[in-house]
């Protein structure tokens, strides 16, 4: 009797042992393994004014004449695909020089120049522009037309064929930072007749890379 006595103590000893150095479980617990999925990023919304009646789901600058240019979002990765275009809300033609008058530019601190937000010590410098044959025309967008661009940023520097934007230059790179589509016009026609405009007057969408 004595003997199932000292027996059973020691396996209540061994059995508390071992829970106290964790290698026993709760009954019914089950442990998870699995590594968690990361939270994924919210969607971006973009404030579309009223009177905007271009595309849906994209962000647009500050109207010109009716005229937006937008991208389809405000923030994006290197590497990633930016659309953006130009959609004419206005009543009239708008006239550009030719039929892809876009560039892309990046802000540049330290630089002589002004914007934006006051900096004085900056200034846009262009990176990128259409690419292939350009026919050196006047290219009208008439009321409630768009155009559209996709820029992939992956490689773009590289020389291939085919890609719709292409560097200024091999040696530029893309870094986080402040960048704007800008679509530089000469005029709105009226009647056949092209009015053209004095000064540098553009349409411009600011975006910036991270």
């Amino acid at each position: 009797m004595k003997v199932r006595i000292h027996a059973f103590i020691a396996m209540i000893a061994l059995i508390v042992v071992l829970a106290t150095a964790g290698c026993l479980e709760p009954t019914g617990t089950a442990v998870n393994t699995t590594t968690p999925e990361p939270t994924p990023e919210p969607c971006e919304t973009c404030t579309v004014p009223e009177g905007f009646c271009g595309p849906s789901s994209v962000c647009p600058g500050e109207p010109v004449n009716g005229v937006y240019v937008f991208t389809d979002k405000n923030v994006y990765r290197i590497g990633e695909v930016v659309e953006f275009g130009i959609v004419n809300c206005g009543d009239g033609r708008i006239m550009f020089a030719h039929p892809s008058p876009w560039r892309i530019e990046r802000w540049i601190t330290n630089a002589s120049g002004g914007m934006p937000g006051n900096d004085t010590d900056g200034t846009w410098e262009m990176i990128g522009y259409v690419s292939g044959f350009v026919q050196t025309t006047t290219w009208p967008l008439h009321p409630g037309e768009t155009e559209t661009v996709r820029w992939n940023t992956t490689g773009w520097n590289t020389p291939e064929w085919g890609k719709e934007v292409r560097p200024v230059d091999d040696n530029v790179t893309l870094t986080p930072g402040i960048y704007r589509i800008q679509y530089p016009w000469i005029g709105i026609s009226r009647a056949d007749r092209i009015q053209y405009v004095e000064g540098n007057l553009t349409f411009t969408k600011e975006f910036e890379f991270v």
